[in-house]
């Protein structure tokens, strides 16, 4: 009923991929031990049309199989490859900056190459990198069966495993949550703050997850865990849910740019909303500016709209933190400033304070201002003035008579 080939082929691949090779070598033996039982005088039907089903589907799960064995071997040689590549490469790399290739690690190998090729691309993915293939190329997914041939996920049917699986969870927790919403007697807990974070994107969720995900099914599993963290105990599953959740503000470390610090960021207990205060200097001028997020615009120095400042070069000074980090309109901010000032000093010192608090709000705003100079502290001083002379350079006309 079989040749020899599909069954030596049946009997070495099914059994790990794919369940009805199995039973179908079953079959195979079954029909082997009838034919061989002389002592067995009944026959078995034969039928054309089954066997000619049956070598179809033969040949399709083979074809599969052949397929799927060949793009693993083709990724496993080329992940060697590259892999050997960028380990050689790290020794190079770590013999140039004069470093034990045997303890570099990642956060050695980005320093080094930003030292090495220093880039001003507002574009992240355009700069240099050298990461290790299993970041860089795409994940080849390995299909994970059992003995009998039967995948080991029991959402393997639905494509996205992964994805399902986490969306179950979800639900679990929200039922469990749920049911001790109304008893007497146990621990109250609270709502979860979310403030100062927001949700992976797709983007990082399909990364994280490794499985393609529609916009349609990113909108649920917002939905679902927005849901979970709107019950009024949900801090009980905190660590899971802030675990799919980026912080958006930059207390975690202290990043300094040209010897300034960017500033904490607060929280105001009656509206809820996140603000920073700064503090800076331009020559004798000192200026304390105080930046909340989700405002309308508002912007004022020293109680006076700054449209009010007749000087054209003023008021462009002024603006040019919320034009490079496109937040005009979105925050607002009050400053106010102490000290002899002229018509340049005041709105730097004023720009100053206002970059330093967006880059603080806003951390993905701090590379634009940092590459166009608005983080950089001026240190430069009024010049005094020098003997025998009208100002600080400036000298007197020589005249011959």
């Amino acid at each position: 009923m079989f040749g020899s080939y599909s069954k030596q082929f049946l009997c070495k691949y099914g059994r790990h991929f794919y369940r009805p090779t199995n039973l179908l070598c079953t079959a195979v033996k079954a029909t082997e031990e009838i034919s061989s039982d002389s002592s067995n005088s009944s026959t078995v039907p034969y039928n054309a049309n089954d066997e000619f089903a049956q070598s179809i589907k033969l040949k399709s799960i083979g074809k599969a199989l052949n397929t799927y064995i060949t793009y693993a071997n083709e990724n496993s040689r080329l992940m060697a490859k590259e892999k050997a590549e960028f380990e050689l490469g790290k020794r190079h790399l770590a013999n140039i900056m004069g470093l034990d290739p045997n303890t570099m690690t990642q956060d050695d190998i980005d320093r080094s190459i930003e030292y090495l090729f220093p880039s001003g691309l507002h574009d992240k993915n355009a700069r240099p990198v050298m990461k290790s293939p299993e970041i860089l190329l795409p994940k080849f997914h390995k299909l994970d069966f059992d003995e009998e041939g039967r995948p080991s996920n029991s959402l393997f049917f639905t494509l996205r495993p992964k994805f399902y699986k986490l969306l179950s969870d979800i639900g679990e927790k929200t039922k469990k949550l749920m049911k001790y919403l109304g008893k007497e007697g146990d621990s109250k807990g609270t709502s979860v703050i979310l403030v100062g974070s927001k949700w992976f994107s797709k983007d990082k969720l399909s990364k994280h997850l490794g499985e393609v995900l529609s916009d349609e099914l990113y909108a649920n599993w917002v939905m679902a865990f927005d849901y979970l963290a709107s019950l009024p105990n949900s801090s009980f599953e905190e660590e899971f849910i802030m675990g799919f959740r980026d912080s958006i503000a930059s207390n975690n470390k202290q990043n300094t740019v040209f010897g300034t610090y960017i500033p904490k960021v607060s929280i105001d207990n009656t509206t809820k909303k996140r603000y920073v205060t700064v503090k800076t200097r331009c020559k004798a001028t000192e200026a304390v500016a105080t930046i909340r997020e989700a405002g309308t615009g508002k912007y004022y120095v020293n109680g006076h709209h700054y449209s009010c400042f007749r000087s054209l070069l003023a008021r462009e000074c002024l603006v040019a933190p919320l034009i490079v980090a496109d937040v005009m309109g979105k925050i607002d901010i009050e400053a106010k400033t102490t000290g002899e000032g002229g018509l340049s000093a005041l709105p730097r010192s004023v720009r100053h304070a206002v970059a330093l608090g967006i880059a603080a709000l806003y951390p993905e705003k701090k590379e634009k201002l940092q590459i166009s100079g608005l983080l950089t502290t001026d240190p430069r001083k009024k010049e005094r003035s020098k003997v025998n002379q009208p100002g600080a350079r400036a000298k007197w006309i020589w005249k011959r008579r």
